[in-house]
């Protein structure tokens, strides 16, 4: 994101544990609204009040919303994500994981979970305990946009061989064990949830969330979740 910050395509690449890459560019951390992803332009419109951006990346939703006049509250477990967000000028930017959110109750009223993140701490139950943690500190009548993807919205037959491996080892269909390479730096290995709909609302109920609608096509939507 620094690189990308500096004026460099940074690109990098994404490695899941079956040994399919997938190749990114880390400029698109800073991607303008008109270049985001269908989903999360017809999601964004339903922000409001008070905003918690999980995951923030490098700022842009944050930009974005600085320019139409809302407070956001940026979170990220990388440092280098929140010195970038604060390079330009997102000040209210913190190192923090979602797994460990640490806010007063009801003061945010709109979460964000875009670039995928729903399903960012991988396992069902953490992601269970991140909805209720964010059911703790927001509004009685916010909501939450969360992206993710249906992991069956494929016709791709290395995703639909994963997808087989994954019920021969008893797992969920979406969970995958990836890991990002740039330059010559290899993180360790991690879990991302892949959710469809359904189980977006599944895993939302179990928190005291239901899902309302999706905006996008199912390959990379993003659900408008509110409290029940």
């Amino acid at each position: 994101m620094k690189d990308a910050l500096a004026g460099e395509d940074a690109k990098y690449s994404i490695e899941r544990d079956d040994g399919n890459v997938l190749d990114d560019l880390g400029r698109t951390y800073l991607n303008p609204f008109p270049e985001w992803p269908e989903g999360e332009r017809e999601a964004i419109a339903h922000a409001k009040g008070s905003v918690l951006d999980i995951g923030c990346g490098a700022g842009r939703v944050m930009l974005y919303l600085r320019e139409h006049g809302y407070a956001t509250v940026g979170v990220d477990i990388s440092p280098g994500a929140v010195e970038v967000c604060r390079s330009q000028g997102l000040v209210d930017t913190h190192v923090m994981s979602a797994e460990n959110i640490k806010f007063e109750p009801n003061i945010f009223d709109t979460v964000l979970l875009f670039g995928n993140n729903f399903g960012i701490l991988g396992e069902e139950p953490r992601i269970i305990k991140m909805l209720k943690d964010l059911h703790r500190i927001t509004t009685p009548d916010a909501i939450i946009l969360a992206s993710s993807r249906d992991p069956e919205a494929t016709d791709d037959p290395a995703h639909l061989k994963y997808h087989e491996w994954n019920r021969e080892r008893q797992r969920p269909v979406g969970l995958v064990r990836i890991r990002l390479k740039y330059k010559d730096e290899i993180e360790d290995w991690w879990e991302l949830l892949l959710a469809s709909p359904k189980d977006m609302n599944r895993l939302a109920q179990q928190a005291g969330w239901t899902l309302d609608r999706t905006f996008g096509p199912q390959n990379l939507y993003v659900g408008l979740l509110r409290k029940e």
